[in-house]
């Protein structure tokens, strides 16, 4: 695991291309389901007000993950 996190760590090149494998990974008709699926899960799901703070926070964690694969896929699709 150390050198896998290495390699990102120490190499922004690396870093920017990734975007270009998460536009592959989710452009195809899976991905397209697989993400629709995560939005669905995250983005549209909504916790009553009786949640505990710690389900909040759990719901925010996943939502920033999905986001953070919106965001890497519209950089890929920029260049």
């Amino acid at each position: 695991m150390e050198e896998f996190l290495d390699i990102f760590i120490n190499n922004n090149n690396q870093f920017d291309n990734i975007a270009l494998d998460f536009v592959k990974t989710f452009n195809s008709v899976s991905g397209q389901k697989v993400l629709r699926y995560l939005i669905f899960l995250t983005m549209l799901r909504y916790l009553p007000a009786s949640a505990s703070s710690d389900e909040l926070r759990f719901l925010e964690g996943e939502r920033y993950l999905v986001s953070f694969i919106l965001n890497m896929i519209k950089k890929g699709k920029k260049g």
